[in-house]
């Protein structure tokens, strides 16, 4: 039988496997790139209780790291540089926290110069009482772009490992 959380999970994957590129409306966000900006970002958040106060969401580009503002709703909007790779942090308390590495390398090549790339996509966090203990091995996402064409190139894992020792599992 398929659970309603398997149900959330088929879904993220299909928003971040639909991953699509167009002319970006709004660069305004957090986090001001350079001039030459090349991936406009848009993202959701789920997390059980649908609560977003506790959610935080982090931006790390060239080891500087700044906090991304997220709706009541769950959504975040931000800008990256181009060439640059970008780590995205997401937490919220009693679930396990995820990164997504984003690649802007390449977001211009072929017909995108001209154009500010735009990628959604979902997060879903985990509740950590679910997971038997266990912690995600590294990124969840890996968002980049063909270097030949510039098309949207994405890799999803959800390898897991066991978490701290000495911690009681909860099932």
């Amino acid at each position: 039988m398929k659970t309603p959380t398997f149900h959330l999970h088929t879904a993220a994957l299909a928003v971040l496997l639909g991953c699509s590129t167009t002319v970006s409306a709004s660069g305004e966000g957090p986090y001001t790139p350079p001039k030459d900006d090349a991936v406009a970002v848009t993202g959701w958040v789920h997390v059980e209780d649908l609560s977003f106060d506790a959610t935080t969401v982090e931006l790390e580009v060239n080891g500087e790291v700044q906090r991304v503002p997220i709706s009541n709703m769950g959504r975040f909007d931000l800008v990256l540089p181009a060439d640059a790779e970008v780590v995205l942090r997401f937490a919220h308390p009693g679930h396990l926290p995820k990164e997504v590495l984003v690649d802007t390398h390449h977001a211009r090549a072929a017909g995108f110069r001209d154009e500010t790339r735009h990628v959604r996509f979902a997060v879903i966090m985990e509740l950590k009482q679910n997971m038997a203990g266990f912690t995600y091995m590294g990124p969840v996402g890996n968002i980049g772009f063909d270097k030949d064409g510039g098309c949207v190139a994405v890799d999803h894992t959800r390898k897991l490992m066991v978490g701290r020792k000495n911690q009681p599992m909860v099932f």
